[in-house]
């Protein structure tokens, strides 16, 4: 199939495919995408943020050859996954549960007052609760949380606005 367009949503990649059909790639805790130049044939890259030079021999998943290039999906502790979806609607339902990102106007005041009130929880659980908000891992949720100086233990039902205020904008600056 031929990719048309690659978009993402929170932490999935979306490859939009010429049959309308789409791949959801999701690389879980340890996936990593090692490109590979099919014609120099020791020089390839690890795309992920830790930037590794060497290609693993175990655990390559998947490959999707194209004609100059080899995209390797690499994970030992098999969290993430390919899928593919039939159709845009499909897509949209897939990705229903989850809540706004960050940047999405939607993840506002408003929202996050509604969402928290009368919550137990911890504030750190809820960013970390993709139903909530869509896209925080535990590394952006601890760094939102010492930014906006609110202890991560905090019940979310206690927060004053203020506080929702700064977690909302310290959530785009860490993203």
């Amino acid at each position: 199939k031929r990719i048309t367009k690659v978009n993402r949503f929170s932490k999935y990649l979306i490859l939009c495919l010429s049959t309308k059909n789409y791949c959801l790639i999701h690389l879980g805790m340890s996936g990593t995408i090692h490109l590979l130049n099919t014609y120099k044939k020791k020089i390839f890259t690890n795309a992920s943020f830790y930037n590794s030079p060497i290609l693993p021999k175990n655990h390559n998943h998947v490959e999707i050859i194209f004609k100059n290039l080899k995209i390797i999906y690499n994970d030992p502790r098999r969290f993430g996954f390919f899928q593919i979806i039939k159709n845009s609607y499909l897509l949209k339902k897939r990705f229903a549960h989850l809540g706004p990102e960050p940047f999405n106007s939607k993840f506002n005041l408003n929202y996050a007052s509604y969402f928290l009130k009368g919550k137990k929880k911890n504030i750190k659980n809820f960013l970390l609760d993709q139903n909530f908000v869509s896209g925080i891992g535990n590394i952006y949720a601890n760094e939102i949380l010492f930014l906006s100086k609110i202890n991560p233990n905090k019940k979310a039902f206690l927060l004053k606005k203020d506080e929702l205020l700064k977690i909302i904008i310290n959530s785009k600056k860490v993203l």
